[in-house]
């Protein structure tokens, strides 16, 4: 019996250390996105990861061999949840369908803006040897833009592939330049929104009738 608890107790204990490294690595990733999104990568260091999460950097080297690999998970725990919002959109009409992928972008705002303000400073950041984070943000950027183009091709199947490419290219643009003017803190982000939502549905229509 008393090997039995032996036992017991060497599972319960491994199951907390495993609960603690979990943590432990969604601390640090959280930190780094913070640092990263106010200091770009060529500003961000381990040391001030480390600051911020509160833990040592013996700590961060252990879950993560360098900075590189530590942003390029930061933007691959991110990404999918910023492709769901930006690349899904709801309704039949085009109205519909262009007003609910805004929406979703705008979600991202609120809920990933360490993420976006990171992302937006790899895309305008270049460098001789490219980090892997801004390798794996841009291949996903792009992948985005294509599944934005099959969402308006739904409700347009008479949309040209060219058009709704060049039309979704914009449209995640516009976010981008929304998310920059809400930085300011002076920006009504849900009139830009309904703005640009609106010049999506005019640039559609506008190349459906080039087409025909």
């Amino acid at each position: 019996m008393a090997e039995e608890g032996t036992v017991g107790d060497q599972v319960s204990g491994s199951r907390r250390t495993r609960a603690k490294g979990r943590e432990s690595r969604r601390r640090i990733l959280e930190a780094a996105a913070a640092v990263a999104g106010e200091r770009g990568y060529e500003g961000t260091s381990i040391a001030q990861v480390s600051k911020v999460s509160g833990l040592p950097a013996s700590s961060i080297y252990w879950h993560f061999a360098d900075k590189d690999a530590l942003l390029a998970a930061v933007v691959e725990e991110s990404i999918e949840l910023w492709l769901g919002q930006v690349t899904r959109g709801q309704g039949d009409s085009l109205a519909e369908r262009v007003t609910d992928l805004c929406q979703g972008v705008a979600r991202t705002f609120s809920e990933s803006p360490d993420f976006l303000r990171l992302v937006l400073m790899l895309a305008l950041e270049r460098r001789p040897v490219e980090p892997a984070a801004r390798e794996i943000y841009l291949r996903l950027r792009g992948e985005a833009i294509g599944r934005i183009a099959e969402e308006l091709a739904l409700v347009r199947p008479g949309l040209p592939d060219a058009d709704a490419r060049l039309v979704a290219t914009y449209a995640l643009g516009g976010g981008d330049g929304i998310f920059l003017a809400s930085l300011t803190g002076d920006a009504d982000v849900p009139a830009l929104f309904r703005l640009h939502a609106e010049a999506i549905v005019h640039l559609v229509e506008q190349a459906e009738a080039a087409g025909s």
